[in-house]
């Protein structure tokens, strides 16, 4: 081993007993918990949990008061102690207190369940060194720079250096799933140095040190130095083991603790998700300042008519009393009396703003989500059993207003099961498949396709290939039989795929980092060269002779250097050396990187392999080429220096290896080329189109070249022949003709004058268009080179206008970050709402830059879901999720944000009709604890059921008619206008309450001839409010279950309990004696019946009118859906549910039965104002014993379920 930087030990060293941590490394003396005393490194408890004892109440506080109206409310309450105010501190406090405290409630029990999560994190037990022997201490107690013991299957408890593992040559299998929830095993190898470090007694002499970098959150990088018996080794994350992986096929391993606890890189990455706010909680913010507005108008009125009102003249008031409070009304001091009676009628008109309204909004957000969306079987995926979960209950209602989608194409749109389909090998086709988008382009074209499969093709995962001159040793009679043992060689070397299992061809499992990686190397097993053994110098491979047939032979190949595969590279070479010695490179990679470094000559092989990857990438597949390189000894020799030298750096190893790699990858020759196909995943065709009715612009960035992007979005309808296609590509042969040249500035001039130049001319011809009124959709491919250029500030708005104008979207070649751009160019420049989906670590950005994440748990792992707010199993469940769940959502907080400012208005304004009468004085008209319960409970549950099961039409109809979902896009239920509506309702009424019931109040008596006082008049008002304001409830009502008639009749029983509770009983207090059996006076007047049966009536009326002119002229689409629908026949779904049934166990149909039953019953009554009744059919109909239980109420009403079996 050469010592390229030798660091001498820092041990001799030491001021004062610390020894200087430089910020650049740490230094960690290993089984030595001495000398690591001083540096005082992090010890390995976890916690993940918000609050801790203390801050529990201070931080959870400020969490509740950074809302505007809990912060205003808190205002309100302190004013409501001083002597200027009207009601009583309770009036605000109460309420309050009681959406403080449920909110609170909520974040501990969040919080508890995530530190009982940590503690039993803690406790877990692990083996440490100490007195030469194995002792079992728990995770918390691990400390940096301890020797440890993992057993199979243990997780690892910090981040350790690899020292020595049962395996023979040190390795070990780990499983990363927790990291990156790749599922394939990876391998690790320990420095040889260390192997021997194995038993108690050998690893109590291990004494090192370890220099190597600061902790960071880079899963797959580390750079470090061991110092072991004046040795420096160089460590990279090969023989890093971090926390969260487990250990797989290995007895144990002995390592040493380097990173813990929250220094730990799994600890370092879990980074809070950004949080979203849905643009409608914006709006509301807009509504709540709008509110202040009115309020401070109102208080301005009341306090100017109050200034104006105080005169001498009324001299039995004692205005100028000097009674305490006697300041207030002082004739003499009439801008003092504004002042203070500003203050008062701003306690006084509070409940304008409504507190209960966001603990309401949050409440019903979290049920959709957690017991509508989570528990759809629509969405639940029967294969990978994965149902869709919402990971934030914030944007439910952004779900229903999505314009534009940005969707990832590998993995998203098709299945990311990649097939072994076609490949090029010295210029000469091989393969007869025929892919999904040939057939496609055949059907456009009108075409037939003939496909000739032979009877004995080879079929197995990973493997669909079919061509008699290669299958079965028929390559040796080729033309050229070495270019096709090259070829295969290169497939079977040139990787880092792990087999397991047995060493026969069919019992072998390969584990592979991706899936287009194992389809490779089972390639070259069906073609005779069949990699079945791995250590971490040698490959095996058994291959079949070349000159006889049926003799084979294993030989066994040093892989001498690994340069590995990453996204900026686009390739992987691996340096081997043959038995007999000679050496050779093999390199695969994407044809761009690999053309570049081709060896000059042989023009006519690259010309004709480069038509073959055009040809392979029009058909859909995914391309690699192969080539290689023979190496003369000296040359690698001086070339291996350098390369061990960037290994053991500890500044941007990272870059100093590709540096190294560039050194031996040129001149290389080319083999020949592999095609390797990704269905389509099912339904996505149908649901981009469903998709594209209701509005929504999808685009598609992808990786591939355009070609395959093009016609990947043929064949999932994206894109279709009537389209007129803008491409703006860089692969024009002006472009490589300046590419040629190489000058790096003259090349980016020149590209953003030609992008320039497209956008421009592709931009006026979209206007032309535009202004002709039968013009074609259009459709825009643009590459990654030419989006960089595009993305430059001076052309950004030409591509935004260019795209927005355009149906379709494709961007291909475009990297993770590109992706995040074009997503918040759209989000942020065009103002629309945006939503991404992607399943892949590559797709996180573009996840986390839109409005709305969807995240896709396939086969990549689960980064993407990881940062994601909803996850579902198909890209096709996404049609369920915008337009049944989304729609729904945004309909229900629509009706529920603005039914809140209209109860709220309401009930103020009728306080301040009142003010008038009072003289401006701010007296109350309500009793304190009416003003404090109106919002909290005697109007508080109906809303919140609305907000849960309000549908204006079926989930199957949501789907039928995807054009519903366009009065989301263009957010038709939440405008100003709605809102002024409603706010002229709430005038209306309240007018209707104060002067009706205070003029019918005037000639009324009670029983004993006394006329009524302010008290009787206020309640018989708070009881025409409670049960006007609540049947208006109903009116907005599309559908009405027993729960709605519940919470409205409940909400009115409950003001009737209460106030007969209140009135009955008698305290010396001063508010109460007023209230003092008023209920049971008023109650045995006829009046009181009378005006309780005509004011709501009369309130209620002009709403009536007025919702029947706006169904019957001016109606929405769904109400227009709605009466198409009245009268629909229910016998579909019992026939689906027949078919199904033939083939389910009883218990199974039983409970699919049940679960298809909507829970609603819809009272049909043959009016325009109530919806039809296509949900009632009942249990009985079907045959089906359906005991009723509270929770089946959460379950989705899904009336006419797809039949999902039966006829396809």
């Amino acid at each position: 081993m050469s010592q390229p930087e030798r660091i001498p030990s820092s041990r001799t060293v030491r001021l004062g007993r610390v020894q200087p941590q430089s910020p650049g490394h740490r230094t960690i003396y290993c089984n030595d918990r001495e000398a690591n005393l001083p540096v005082r490194f992090k010890g390995n408890s976890i916690s993940t949990t918000k609050y801790n004892f203390f801050t529990f109440l201070p931080k959870g506080l400020f969490e509740q008061f950074r809302r505007v109206a809990n912060l205003y409310f808190l205002t309100i309450s302190i004013l409501s102690t001083t002597p200027i105010s009207p009601v009583s501190p309770i009036t605000n406090v109460i309420p309050l207190s009681l959406v403080l405290l449920l909110s609170l409630i909520k974040e501990a029990f969040e919080d508890w369940k995530r530190f009982q999560n940590d503690m039993s994190i803690n406790n877990n037990m692990i083996d440490v060194l100490q007195d030469q022997k194995w002792v079992s201490i728990p995770w918390k107690k691990l400390q940096v720079g301890d020797v440890i013991k993992v057993k199979q299957d243990g997780f690892f408890p910090a981040d350790l250096l690899f020292l020595a593992s049962t395996n023979a040559d040190g390795v070990c299998y780990i499983e990363t799933a927790n990291l990156d929830g790749e599922t394939n095993l990876k391998i690790r190898k320990a420095l040889e140095k260390t192997w021997d470090y194995l038993t108690p007694e050998k690893a109590s002499e291990f004494k090192a040190e370890v220099q190597c970098e600061q902790p960071n959150n880079s899963l797959y990088t580390f750079t470090g130095n061991l110092i072991l018996q004046n040795q420096t080794l160089p460590v990279s994350p090969n023989q890093l083991l971090l926390r969260g992986c487990s250990l797989r096929n290995t007895e144990y391993i002995v390592g040493v603790v380097i990173f813990t606890g929250h220094e730990t890189k799994v600890m370092m990455n879990a980074m809070n998700v950004p949080s979203k706010r849905s643009t409608l909680e914006r709006k509301l913010d807009k509504l709540i300042l709008t509110l202040f507005a009115t309020l401070f108008v109102m208080c301005f009125i009341g306090a100017v008519g109050s200034a104006v009102f105080v005169n001498k003249k009324y001299f039995y008031l004692h205005l100028e009393s000097s009674e305490e409070g006697g300041a207030q009304f002082d004739p003499r001091n009439r801008f003092l009396v504004f002042l203070l009676t500003m203050f008062t009628l701003i306690t006084l008109y509070s409940t304008i703003i409504p507190i209960s309204l966001y603990v309401s909004i949050e409440m019903i957000k979290f049920i959709q989500s957690t017991q509508f969306i989570n528990k759809d079987l629509h969405m639940y995926h029967l294969e990978t059993n994965t149902p869709a979960l919402a990971r934030t209950s914030n944007l439910n209602e952004e779900l229903g207003q999505v314009e534009y989608i940005f969707s990832d194409k590998t993995g998203t749109l098709t299945r990311n099961l990649m097939e072994f389909f076609k490949c090029s090998i010295g210029g000469e086709v091989y393969g007869t498949g025929v892919t999904e988008i040939e057939r496609g382009i055949a059907e456009r074209s009108g075409k037939k396709i003939e496909e000739n499969i032979s009877s004995n093709a080879v079929r197995e995962k990973g493997f669909n290939f079919d061509d008699p001159r290669l299958m079965r040793g028929a390559w040796r009679n080729e033309p050229n039989p070495d270019n096709c043992k090259e070829f295969f060689r290169c497939l079977a070397i040139c990787h880092t795929v792990l087999p397991e299992g047995d060493e026969s061809p069919e019992k072998i499992k390969y584990q592979a980092a991706s899936p287009d990686e194992a389809a490779l190397v089972i390639a070259a097993k069906n073609f005779g060269f069949f990699f079945y053994r791995r250590t971490p110098t040698m490959i095996y491979v058994r291959e079949s002779h070349v000159e006889k047939m049926g003799k084979i032979q294993d030989v066994p190949y040093e892989i001498l250097n690994v340069l590995e595969f990453n996204s900026t590279r686009k390739r992987q070479s691996v340096v081997c050396r043959y038995p007999d010695g000679r050496l050779v490179l093999y390199c695969k990679g994407a044809d761009t990187v690999i053309y570049e470094r081709l060896a000059d000559g042989n023009n006519d092989i690259k010309k004709v392999t480069r038509e073959h990857l055009e040809q392979f990438g029009s058909s859909g597949l995914r391309t690699l080429c192969l080539a290689y390189k023979e190496l003369h000894p000296d040359v690698y020799e001086s070339w291996n220096e350098k390369f061990i030298q960037a290994k053991s750096s500890l500044r941007d190893r990272e870059r100093k290896l590709d540096e190294v790699a560039e050194l031996i990858e040129h001149d290389l020759i080319l083999i020949g080329s592999t095609a390797i196909e990704d269905k389509l995943q099912e339904g996505v065709p149908a649901c981009i189109e469903t998709l594209k009715r209701a509005g929504i612009k999808i685009w598609v960035l992808t990786g591939d070249k355009i070609e395959t992007a093009i016609n990947i979005g043929y064949a999932c309808n994206l894109i279709n022949n009537e389209m007129k296609q803008f491409i703006i590509s860089s692969e024009t042969d002006a472009i490589r003709e300046v590419e040629e040249r190489g000058d790096q500035i003259e090349i980016a001039r020149f590209m953003k004058e030609e992008v320039k130049k497209e956008l421009k001319s592709c931009l006026e011809e979209a206007q032309s268009y535009f202004s002709s009124l039968s013009g074609p959709k259009l459709a825009l491919v643009i590459d990654g080179k030419c989006l960089m250029y595009a993305l430059d500030p001076s052309l950004r708005v030409m591509l935004l206008n260019l795209s927005l104008n355009c149906h379709a979207v494709v961007c291909c070649r475009v990297s993770p970050l590109q992706k995040a751009q074009v997503t918040s160019l759209v989000k942020k420049g065009a103002q629309k709402i945006t939503l991404s989906i992607g399943d892949g670590a590559n797709d996180v950005s573009m996840i986390q830059a839109a409005h709305v994440g969807v995240g896709i748990s396939g086969l990549e792992g689960m980064q993407a879901v990881m940062a994601s707010d909803f996850a579902i199993a198909q890209f096709r469940y996404l049609a369920d999720l915008l337009l049944v769940h989304g729609r729904w959502s945004y309909l229900r907080i629509c009706k529920v944000v603005t039914y809140f400012f209209y109860k709220n208005l309401t009930f103020t304004l009728t306080q301040f009709w009142f003010t008038f009468q009072a003289g401006f004085s701010g007296q109350r008209f309500y009793d304190d604890w009416f003003q404090s319960l109106y919002n909290v409970i005697f109007t508080a549950l109906p809303v919140i059921i609305v907000g849960l099961f309000d549908k204006d039409v079926s989930a199957s109809l949501s789907k039928k008619y995807p054009e519903l979902y366009m009065e989301g896009i263009r957010n038709v239920f939440f405008k100003w206008r709605v809102v002024a509506i409603w706010a002229f309702f709430s005038l209306y009424q309240s007018l209707i309450f104060y002067y009706f019931v205070s003029s019918s109040s005037l000639s009324g008596k009670n029983s004993a001839g006394k006329t009524f006082g302010l008290w009787d008049v206020s309640t018989m008002a708070f009881t025409c409010v409670v049960v006007t304001v609540n049947l208006r409830l109903l009116m907005i009502c599309n559908s009405i279950t027993r729960w709605h008639y519940i919470s409205v009749g409940g909400s009115i029983l409950a003001w009737f309990i209460f106030i007969f509770l209140y009135s009955g009983i008698s305290t010396p207090y001063d508010r109460q004696e007023n209230m003092y059996f008023v209920i049971y006076v008023l109650m045995s007047t006829l009046c009181f019946y009378l005006t309780l049966l005509l004011v709501p009536v009369a309130a209620l009326f002009c709403d009536f009118i007025y919702q029947g002119v706006q169904r019957w002229f001016f109606p929405y689409d769904y109400q227009i859906i709605q009466e198409m629908h009245r009268h629909d026949d229910t016998d579909t779904s019992r026939a689906h549910l027949l078919e199904i049934g033939n083939n389910l166990t009883p218990a199974e149909a039983r409970s699919h039965a049940i679960s298809q039953l909507p829970r609603e019953i819809s009272k049909h009554t043959g009016f325009a104002f109530d919806s039809p009744g296509y949900e009632s059919f009942f249990a009985a109909q079907l045959g089906v014993f359906a005991p009723t239980k509270a929770w089946d109420v959460a379950r989705r009403a899904s009336m006419k379920s797809r039949p999902k079996i039966g006829h396809k």
